[in-house]
């Protein structure tokens, strides 16, 4: 198993999901967030999401295994996923967004290990409590930025077991993600500093964004179209940019204006 000091840790989850009654049989998780709560998730979780997609995008290209990629936010939550297409066959559970990891609603898993030791955890598919994760191979490991948990990766195969070589990747990764999370959040700091949008100029912006001509904006604004122009002359100068497509685009990319 390569970790061998964590085998009492998984008797004592396994001893805490026989005590509660948890069955070893279900079909998919017993905990998922929903509605207003999973928003609420993504949205506090937003810049972590985008900087998973670009890691772990980059690297799922030049993998030629079977793999699947997870990101919790810090309590254990399925925040995104990433993966081969050729592995979502063998999935054969509910994985969709808001999913827990917990072990109180799956069972004793990776995530839920790497919860509690706060540290790199690789599971070997028979240690899983759940029926439905023991043919996965899983490591999963805290994504940590200033002495402080955010987030959890998991990475998961069915195809062989994971190697030395994987669980520093996985560590490596987890720390690529810390970085660039953090990289983003001081951007994102020096930008909203720099770029003092008034409360119409984001009105507008997120107008155009849905695609709103100018009259139809200033009659839901009340105001003249000459000011609408003027609104976007400035948003223009302020990002620096030349065209409003392009203002839209460097806005949502910085997370000025959310049109979802």
């Amino acid at each position: 198993m390569g970790n061998m000091q964590i085998y009492d840790e998984i008797l004592y989850s396994y001893k805490k999901c026989v005590k509660t009654g948890f069955t070893s049989s279900i079909t998919d998780p017993a905990i998922i967030s929903r509605g207003n709560d999973l928003q609420i998730r993504l949205k506090k979780n937003m810049t972590l999401i985008k900087t998973f997609k670009n890691v772990v995008g980059n690297i799922l290209r030049s993998l030629k295994g079977k793999y699947i990629f997870l990101l919790t936010d810090n309590e254990g939550y399925l925040l995104d996923t990433m993966c081969h297409e050729k592995i979502l066959c063998h999935i054969n559970f509910d994985c969709s967004i808001g999913i827990s990891f917990k072990e109180e609603a799956i069972g004793t898993n990776a995530i839920s290990m790497a919860m509690k030791l706060k540290r790199l955890v690789y599971l070997e598919p028979q240690y899983h409590y759940c029926e439905i994760l023991k043919k996965w191979h899983c490591i999963a490991a805290p994504i940590i930025v200033d002495e402080k948990i955010i987030g959890y990766l998991d990475v998961s195969t069915i195809e062989r077991d994971m190697t030395e070589e994987m669980n520093v990747v996985i560590e490596l990764l987890s720390d690529k993600i810390a970085n660039e999370y953090k990289n983003c959040l001081k951007n994102s700091e020096l930008v909203n500093k720099n770029i003092d949008f008034t409360d119409k100029q984001i009105k507008i912006l997120i107008m155009l964004a849905k695609g709103y001509k100018e009259l139809i904006i200033s009659r839901e604004l009340g105001i003249k179209p000459v000011t609408v122009k003027y609104h976007k002359k400035k948003i223009i100068e302020k990002l620096c940019v030349k065209s409003i497509q392009e203002a839209i685009v460097k806005a949502t990319k910085l997370n000025l204006i959310d049109i979802d």
